[in-house]
């Protein structure tokens, strides 16, 4: 039997078709690992709205949000290879859980200097800094636990339900950061993400081995040179995943950047806290619906999907700058976030559908990569907005972005194929 066959053969223990979500939740450890990935996906949006909103109180420069904003994403852009490829070398269950417990007590000094009144604004940046640690190993170790945990029978729609996840976390993390901060104190937010990052952690430890992971040899030695090597051949075979690392570069540079802006335009609507997280929670409310629609039923497309999903995220960002009113504004945002939800649940998929079992992590370390274009696109948006205003700002990136997004599509429609591509073998030097 060959490699992708035995990929594609269904485990004994698979007890129902692969659409039932409920045979899905019946899989030993994921729930534990769907719950606990939410979890850990609150405190990093949560941690960014607190840390935003704190911002806005000590400076209310818009620039000052965007760096913060990039600083989340920064590891990705600084160490998403090297990430990907430890992930595919080391035990990715321990991974996860060393870098967890040391997020906690980093969660807890914010709160007692937040608390003291000692904090100030160079405080934010390493603190944002190592948050986007965190971001990095979930996209690169545990999204592919999660792959190997439920098989390739279930891959998709775990996919789907780990981005409607984050999606959920985007929401419920900007509504408790502002509910904590209005009735509780700012100091509030930081220490509420840091319990929900110990029931995160103590989740973790109920999962089991994954069933469907490669074996590693322990006393493997593979070069990370030879790896680079290895990983740019990959995108180099795949026009596909070429072609999703490209839309994934346009949206992180000209669509997500609008976040830590967020808190800005709801100031000009109303100085509620509370207002404010509900309008940051719009796009996660978009995005849950779209997941949970996409989660039910089959998608045979799912390059199409992707790139739908793309361009109506970046069309519902130019509503959102054009918004006159708080209703209009939250349903452009909800409308971004449908888009970003076709986004979102194709990303990882296809990135790991165009990769052999040995290479998930790596390319979905390429993957991350190209995420972290984001801190140079919110930069940009910020400069932007310190120039010519946030609205703008937005209104320009919007437009940019489609232009790039459909620039990609137009040149590399692999993309758009029906039939994905399945466990590309890594090549053998020759």
């Amino acid at each position: 039997m060959t490699t992708d066959e035995a990929r594609s053969t269904p485990h004994p223990a698979d007890p129902a078709p692969p659409n039932s979500l409920r045979a899905l939740f019946q899989v030993p450890g994921y729930r534990y690992l769907c719950v606990s990935s939410f979890i850990w996906h609150t405190t990093r949006w949560g941690g960014l709205f607190t840390t935003s909103y704190l911002l806005v109180q000590l400076s209310g420069s818009p620039i000052l949000n965007q760096v913060v904003g990039a600083l989340i994403f920064a590891p990705m852009l600084a160490g998403g290879f090297v990430a990907g490829v430890l992930s595919d070398r080391l035990d990715r269950r321990k991974l996860v859980r060393r870098v967890q417990l040391v997020l906690i007590p980093i969660e807890f000094a914010m709160f007692g200097l937040v608390q003291s009144g000692r904090v100030e604004i160079w405080m934010t940046f390493p603190f944002m800094f190592a948050l986007g640690v965190g971001g990095l190993v979930n996209m690169t170790a545990q999204r592919p636990l999660i792959f190997e945990t439920v098989g390739p029978r279930f891959g998709g729609q775990a996919m789907t339900i780990e981005s409607t996840a984050q999606a959920g976390s985007a929401m419920f993390g900007t509504l408790g950061g502002g509910a904590l901060i209005d009735h509780v104190g700012m100091g509030a937010g930081f220490a509420g993400m840091g319990v929900l990052l110990c029931i995160s952690a103590a989740l973790l430890w109920l999962v089991p081995s994954p069933r469907y992971a490669t074996p590693r040899d322990p006393d493997a030695r593979v070069s990370i040179a030879a790896q680079a090597a290895a990983s740019i051949g990959l995108a180099r075979r795949s026009r596909r995943l070429l072609a999703t690392l490209g839309v994934t570069v346009a949206m992180n540079l000209f669509m997500f950047g609008y976040i830590p802006l967020v808190p800005l335009v709801a100031d000009e609507f109303s100085t509620d806290a509370m207002l404010a997280g509900a309008l940051g929670a719009a796009a996660g409310c978009g995005q849950i619906l779209c997941g949970i629609v996409l989660s039910t039923r089959p998608i045979h497309r799912h390059g199409l999907v992707f790139a739908v999903g793309s361009m109506v995220a970046l069309l519902g960002l130019f509503c959102f700058s054009t918004a006159p009113l708080f209703g209009l504004a939250f349903l452009a945002l909800f409308v971004a976030g449908m888009g970003q939800g076709g986004f979102g649940s194709m990303q990882s998929l296809l990135a790991i559908e165009s990769a052999h079992d040995t290479e998930r992590g790596a390319a979905l370390g390429l993957l991350s990569t190209a995420i972290g274009a984001l801190p140079l696109g919110m930069v940009a948006i910020g400069a932007g907005a310190e120039l010519l205003g946030t609205r703008n700002a937005l209104m320009l990136s919007s437009l940019v972005g489609m232009a790039a997004v459909l620039t990609v599509v137009l040149r590399l429609r692999d993309l758009l194929s029906a039939a994905p591509e399945t466990a590309l073998r890594p090549s053998s030097g020759a």
